[in-house]
């Protein structure tokens, strides 16, 4: 057992790009399936600029809001789309029982604890690390180290589960934790795996018993 847990949020705990679908369908007009796939690749699984997108939205579509506009309301509205997986808050209300759990995330204070929210996680988590809140970010290594020093635990006695090979996998690695690798996509083949790889989050029961 793993004397603590660190989590990512986007696309570890709940499935992104289905929030974006249903907050395209909720905010833009009708789209095609090759506009849908446009606006996927344009979000990249959330690491494209946020105003870069919007700005991209409104020329392809036509809107009459300007791209700050949207980009600043974005986080919020997404999170708003959020929906939970089935057995991620089963998962993790056992494993907040067994061992110290924690969010570590990127965006805004607001938008990351409205998903918390939304998937019924906010209660169960010991302490949640949010780089909106902080000034400090992934892939950089001090919300990293802010989580170890809560916990109190050499990194190799601790494990990080993300989504991302170079926001959450490498600079987990880096500092000595075990990683997790909640595979969303194809791993990048210059990069050195992960300790684990998920297919799901019901997975992690097993692996951390």
């Amino acid at each position: 057992m793993y004397r603590a847990v660190f989590l990512d949020l986007d696309d570890t705990l709940f499935d992104r790009t289905a929030a974006v679908r249903r907050w395209a369908a909720a905010t833009l007009p009708p789209l095609a399936d090759t506009d849908e796939q446009w606006l996927l690749e344009r979000d990249a699984r959330g690491r494209r600029p946020r105003l870069e997108l919007a700005t991209d939205l409104v020329e392809r579509f036509a809107l009459p809001t300007r791209p700050e506009v949207i980009a600043s309301a974005f986080p919020l509205q997404l999170a708003s789309h959020v929906e939970r997986e089935a057995g991620v808050r089963t998962q993790i209300a056992r494993l907040a029982i067994l061992t110290r759990v924690a969010v570590v995330t990127n965006g805004s204070g607001a938008a990351q604890r409205m998903k918390l929210r939304r998937l019924g996680l906010d209660q169960l988590v010991h302490a949640v690390f949010i780089s909106g809140e902080l000034g400090v970010a992934k892939p950089g290594h001090e919300i990293f180290q802010r989580a170890l020093r809560w916990s109190g635990q050499a990194a190799a006695d601790c494990l990080f589960v993300g989504d991302d090979p170079a926001n959450d996998i490498a600079p987990a690695a880096a500092l000595g934790l075990v990683t997790a690798w909640r595979e969303r996509e194809p791993w990048p083949a210059e990069q050195q795996p992960p300790t684990h790889r998920l297919s799901s989050i019901d997975a992690l029961e097993q692996l951390c018993a």
